[in-house]
């Protein structure tokens, strides 16, 4: 049975105490450095506390500005190598279930994709994944939409797993993919 273990946002007190340089997870914008912290007045009048936070994506050339006062609802730590593996090890346990109204499904995986949660975004890998080989039985292809969300879903799990894991982004749907044809040959 796979732990209720929520990646939590970090509390106002943790998040004074993650140290500069640490990597957390920005909301669904994805991994982020955090860089220190500055005082700006983008409005030109008030001055307000920000984390500097630099992605982790390549290509990404940006810095996101996070106002202190509102971070510990944005940011939440990284899952660490245990979690990781006891997620992977336990997708079996996942809920695999799939919307048949096209534009619910398409609310309900942006939902899940904004709420940043790895436990429902495996799920849903899970879910698109078997509509996919279904999809493929009878010869056809997942909607472009589908698609999209499949592909958001992968590359934000990607990147946590694989910094937790210390290997390459690209390495880990093989990891996903052991565990959900070991999933279903065991079901079989």
């Amino acid at each position: 049975m796979v732990s209720t273990m929520t990646p939590m946002a970090l509390s106002p007190e943790t998040l004074q105490a993650v140290p500069k340089e640490s990597w957390v997870m920005y909301s669904a914008t994805g991994i982020c450095r955090i860089l220190g912290r500055e005082k700006k007045r983008f409005d030109g009048v008030h001055e307000t506390e920000y984390y500097k936070l630099e992605p982790l994506r390549e290509g990404a050339h940006s810095v996101y500005y996070v106002p202190v006062l509102t971070a510990a609802s944005k940011l939440r730590p990284l899952m660490d190598a245990p979690q990781v593996h006891e997620l992977i090890q336990h997708i079996q346990d996942l809920p695999c279930r799939w919307c048949a109204d096209r534009n619910a499904r398409k609310e309900l995986f942006h939902q899940i994709l904004r709420q940043d949660n790895p436990k429902q975004l495996l799920a849903m890998v899970k879910s698109l994944h078997a509509q996919q080989e279904a999809q493929s039985r009878a010869g056809k292809k997942l909607s472009s939409s589908d698609e999209a969300a499949l592909h958001s879903a992968e590359q934000i799990l990607n990147e946590e797993f694989a910094l937790a894991l210390h290997m390459q982004p690209g390495e880990i749907p093989i990891l996903v993919q052991q565990a959900l044809h070991t999933t279903s040959r065991a079901e079989s």
